[in-house]
């Protein structure tokens, strides 16, 4: 990696697109930036504000219209494409009819859109959101995540679960407080809560005052500009959370186990935070940057003042029984879903 090409680290982990198709979900990313907002014309509330494309189904498929746009993830550097182009001049419409136009030449996917929608009738007529509605169609399918140990106990199969995880069902609706925020039938209020979660990498250039270089990841707050939000995430579904390592808005911890006793007392694991729980490939120059706010007293106590999350005392034992729980509700049909991808591509 060169800094002078443009690279960098992706500011955080990307989040699982389990049960996202459910209607409880009405926004999208750790940082609430994506949103159903029947206030915008197009329905929702975006990156794009007023320039973001109407004729979306979903908060799932509006999602969808926005990795082509990131230079880190698909879109390329500035210099590179006409896309990375396009998004540098903040020409988001643009950049997604580049990408529309290149679908649309392609014959086999012209036809499938021709067949799928009322109202392409040649390939001329294809836009972007075409394209967002067919990947946000395909992710809910893919990631429906319902059949998992604990719902088929909750349908009345006793014998789904085993007795530990009982009793760290048990725990998780009673003393250990999880379901504070984890509740409802994807285990979220679907709220955003400051957990004093250490940050890895870059932040994404936000600035508050008192923040004023970009490196602090503000997450709800870099959206709202309110300072009680600052360091607030979206609360995570926990359905497959067991498959959805590495856990935390940015990846902090490798291990379920990690990020379960990082909840138990969040202040004290924040301080003493092992860096060698973030696996990171080698970044070259950018290896500089991947703990600079873990390694900058000032920023660690800015992440820790806004922690809104008490400490819990669990035995071993019950530590034990609650991860077990986690387990159980993975969904064994997610485990494995080759069977989703294409054998070919047009």
């Amino acid at each position: 990696f060169d800094d002078d090409a443009g690279h960098e680290r992706v500011p955080r982990n990307a989040p699982h697109i389990f049960n996202l198709g459910a209607h409880e979900f009405t926004v999208m990313m750790h940082d609430g930036r994506i949103r159903v907002d029947p206030s915008k014309p197009s329905g929702f509330d975006t990156p794009a504000d007023e320039d973001f494309m109407g004729g979306i189904d979903s908060v799932v498929s509006a999602q969808a219209c926005f990795p082509v746009t990131s230079f880190a993830e698909m879109a390329g550097q500035p210099g590179e494409n006409n896309v990375a182009n396009s998004v540098f001049s903040n020409n988001l419409p643009r950049a997604w009819a580049i990408l529309a136009k290149r679908v649309a030449l392609v014959p086999e996917y012209a036809q499938m859109f021709i067949e799928i929608y009322d109202d392409v009738q040649t390939n001329n007529d294809i836009r972007y959101h075409h394209i967002a509605n067919a990947i946000g169609a395909y992710e809910s399918a893919v990631g429906r995540a319902d059949n998992a140990p604990f719902d088929r106990f909750m349908r009345g199969d006793t014998g789904a679960m085993s007795m530990n995880a009982v009793n760290g069902m048990i725990l998780f609706y009673g003393k250990a407080g999880c379901a504070e925020c984890h509740s409802g039938k994807f285990q979220t209020d679907h709220s955003f809560r400051a957990i004093a979660m250490p940050q890895i990498g870059p932040g994404k250039g936000q600035t508050q005052p008192g923040y004023i270089d970009g490196l602090d990841d503000l997450g709800l707050g870099g959206e709202t500009e309110i300072e009680e939000d600052n360091f607030k995430f979206r609360v995570p579904s926990l359905r497959n959370v067991a498959l959805t390592g590495p856990w935390g808005h940015d990846g902090a911890y490798a291990t379920l186990e990690g990020v379960v006793r990082h909840h138990l007392d969040p202040v004290n694991a924040l301080y003493n935070y092992d860096q060698s729980q973030a696996v990171l490939p080698d970044a070259g120059s950018l290896n500089t940057r991947d703990f600079l706010v873990m390694n900058t007293p000032d920023r660690v106590e800015g992440i820790a003042a806004a922690n809104e999350l008490a400490p819990v005392n669990l035995t071993e034992t019950e530590i034990d029984h609650l991860i077990e729980f986690m387990h159980a509700l993975t969904d064994t049909d997610s485990i494995d879903i080759r069977h989703a991808i294409p054998m070919r591509v047009p």
